[in-house]
């Protein structure tokens, strides 16, 4: 990895989820007294990850081009192209490049104290330092012919390192190229190679780097990112898309045969059933569609012989994800061959829930979870085994699915058992609501993370002391899986005073950087970043999609100039460094992509709906929003919309009516007083801008655009 001030981090290991650590830590600087001014970063390109860091000291510019190789043999190096620019009002320097490597237990050094090309890791141990006055007064050549004393940690050139003081004097290894005196305006390069999994150097040099650099450009630039193509007008946004299908595929690990897609590269490192529900969805919309299916058997490998669907034994609604993800899965692949293949394994699932919902009626009356669901992790914000309300919300989600499929797959006796679980349940959850909702200041009810005496600090149940501000549960705390119910879950109608009031309270806590504020684990004056999308999808399906545009671009201005997130940071004004989770976070890549696709792309229930979200800075001559085969429950759906002056527009729609599922109703929204034509006959527009399309395999519209998009 590399950080935001490009040094690279090796071997991640947390001590505490609140201490993450790296085993080796290679930091680059100028030799100068001074220290910079400022640090920026990007990547070359969206596509291409060359990470850019530029280090602006009062004399000089140091700038860092770091990229991963990896050869037709598998070896993989990471590689750092160095550059020292002197300014122009500068007469000279005397500076070069200074490096500090961190590792407990190790000596990095040359074979001996010349200045060396190759640098290697020796243990404490077996290190013999020289004599004093050999070191300094003698001249020394690096004899290459001389065993390695260690691990080679890296290839220097054209420049050899010396030894020289850590930044601060720390007990950690420090290294620089000799210092030399550089003119104004003059400038000094290097490259160093870090060979990650090979012993040997030979062919190592600048040479060797630039080839690199001009494969790897090559590679990305080549690699097919999007299957399916996915072009929107605002090319800051198209950028975001491209770049986040790319991290998506950079964690992407092969386990046991099978594709993960991983949240992150440190603490996140792994498969997440929550997460994976979306990452799945997101890699169907760029066309992965096998990488998906085949997630579909890295996620059955936590089937259990209890029937539950689980990594985290604790996070009981993992068994209702499931539930879901399969049958989104293969809704959208359109096997409903696969779903019945699948079915016994759904069935087991319910008899699962049904069995933690018989403990929580087991309960003493006076109980708090008494009729729900018995206690649980919350997750996204609420830690700890408690009375909480995303383990039944989700379990509402992933009933509701399993109804319905039921009722699809023609399996009646399954359909009114399932659905009578549902009902049941959303009947106990309303009720339960209803005693425990709670009134924000302006009246409004909210209703609140948890229920129980376990009282309101975010980690720990019972905490015996008083609560700090910081660690305090807000009314907006954890409600990703309320959003989630609503959409893309539909427990819950748009008009539902439960859907109302989440987006009342959303709206109040949303002003200081355009996306809702403390709704996860930092409940102090930070933001849970992708939460944007949960919102936003939640704004949407309740007709509000300037919201959800307006959340689009405020997620997509939280994002690191390298187009990565954090999950959770500190809002700007509180000069905090507060920080949850990983970087880069993908499922925030995914949320990203989800978003930009259902503002295009919706289904809502058996309607399809097209441009339910299409913003109006998209609308402008030239402008083009085209999805191809785009895969939804009623078959892959392609459009082009293409924008000529004067508002005016073609809208080119295909879609496969051989598809064994029909939506009820198909439709597209414009501006309000928009026209819209086909085969030269007008059609008509609702009052809040809809026009019913028929469901036929291909049509062209044409007209004009009013005023107003999302």
């Amino acid at each position: 990895m590399v950080s935001e001030s490009g040094a690279l981090l090796y071997g991640f290991d947390s001590l505490t989820f609140f201490s993450w650590r790296f085993k080796r830590v290679i930091e680059f600087s100028l030799v100068s007294a001074d220290k910079p001014i400022h640090i920026t970063q990007q990547t070359e390109s969206a596509r291409v990850p060359v990470v850019v860091t530029t280090i602006t000291y009062p004399t000089a510019v140091l700038q860092l081009r770091t990229f991963a190789h990896l050869d037709a043999a598998g070896r993989r190096t990471d590689i750092v192209l160095w550059e020292i620019q002197v300014n122009q009002e500068v007469d000279e320097i005397l500076t070069g490049l200074h490096i500090d490597l961190t590792e407990q237990g190790v000596i990095f050094t040359g074979r001996s104290v010349a200045p060396a090309r190759t640098i290697y890791a020796v243990p404490i141990e077996k290190f013999e330092p020289p004599e004093f006055w050999q070191a300094i007064s003698t001249y020394h050549v690096e004899d290459e012919s001389v065993p390695p004393p260690g691990d080679l940690v890296l290839v220097a050139g054209p420049q050899r390192l010396v030894h020289t003081h850590p930044t601060g004097f720390r007990y950690v290894g420090s290294l620089s190229t000799e210092p030399r005196i550089v003119k104004s305006g003059e400038t000094m390069r290097g490259v160093l190679i870090f060979p990650l999994n090979y012993q040997d150097s030979d062919g190592l040099d600048e040479s060797w780097a630039y080839r690199a650099l001009d494969e790897a450009r090559q590679f990305w630039l080549e690699y097919p990112l999007l299957h399916r193509t996915v072009q929107v007008p605002d090319p800051a946004v198209m950028d975001m898309v491209v770049a986040l299908a790319r991290n998506i595929l950079q964690a992407r690990e092969i386990k046991d045969g099978l594709p993960v897609f991983q949240v992150g590269p440190t603490c996140y490192r792994g498969l997440w059933v929550v997460d994976g529900h979306f990452f799945l969805e997101a890699a169907q919309y760029l066309g992965y569609e096998q990488d998906a299916l085949r997630g579909i058997d890295a996620l059955l490998q936590y089937v259990h012989p209890d029937g539950s669907i689980a990594r985290m034994p604790f996070h009981t609604k993992e068994s209702a994800i499931a539930i879901a993800t399969l049958i989104r899965q293969t809704e959208l692949s359109g096997r409903e061959d696969r779903l019945r293949e699948l079915w016994p394994v759904i069935l087991n699932a319910v008899s699962y829930i049904e069995g933690l919902r018989a403990q929580a009626d087991a309960l003493p009356e006076d109980a708090p979870s008494h009729g729900l669901m018995p206690p649980a992790f919350g997750d996204g914000g609420v830690g700890g085994e408690r009375g909480e309300y995303t383990t039944p919300l989700w379990t509402l989600f992933g009933l509701k699915a399993a109804a319905e499929a039921a009722e699809r797959l023609g399996y009646a006796e399954d359909a009114a058992r399932i659905r009578q679980d549902f009902e049941t349940l959303l009947s106990n959850f309303r009720s339960h609501v209803k005693r425990h909702q709670k009134l924000l200041p302006d009246g409004a009810p909210y209703i609140p993370p948890v229920y129980d005496d376990s009282g309101m600090h975010h980690w720990i149940p019972g905490y015996p002391e008083a609560v700090q501000r910081q660690n305090e549960l807000q009314p907006q705390t954890a409600t990703w899986a309320l959003c989630h119910a609503i959409w893309p879950g539909e427990v819950f109608a748009p008009d539902d005073p439960i859907v109302q009031n989440l987006l009342h309270l959303t709206d109040l806590i949303d002003d200081e950087e355009g996306i809702p504020a403390n709704t996860g684990w930092l409940p102090y004056r930070a933001v849970w970043n992708y939460h944007a999308s949960f919102a936003a999808h939640v704004w949407l399906y309740a007709g509000r999609p300037d919201k959800a545009v307006d959340y689009l671009y405020a997620f997509a201005n939280h994002a690191a100039p390298t187009r990565v997130w954090r999950e959770e940071q500190s809002l700007k004004s509180s000069h905090n460094g507060q920080m949850i989770g990983d970087m880069p976070h993908n499922w925030a890549s995914a949320e990203f992509i989800r978003l930009v696709r259902h503002l295009l792309v919706f289904e809502r229930g058996e309607t399809l709906e097209l441009l339910p979200g299409l913003p109006e800075n998209w609308i402008f001559p030239g402008a083009i929003v085209e999805l191809e085969g785009t895969p939804t429950r009623f078959g892959p759906i392609s459009l082009k919309l293409e924008v000529g002056e004067e508002r005016s527009f073609h809208l080119r729609i295909t879609c496969n009516p051989a598809w064994p599922r029909r939506p009820s109703a198909f439709r597209l929204w414009l501006p309000l007083g928009s026209k819209a034509y086909q085969d030269g006959a007008a059609l008509s527009q609702t009052n809040d801008g809809w026009f019913e399309l028929p469901w036929v395999a291909s049509m062209t519209l044409e007209g004009m655009l009013a005023k107003g998009g999302a």
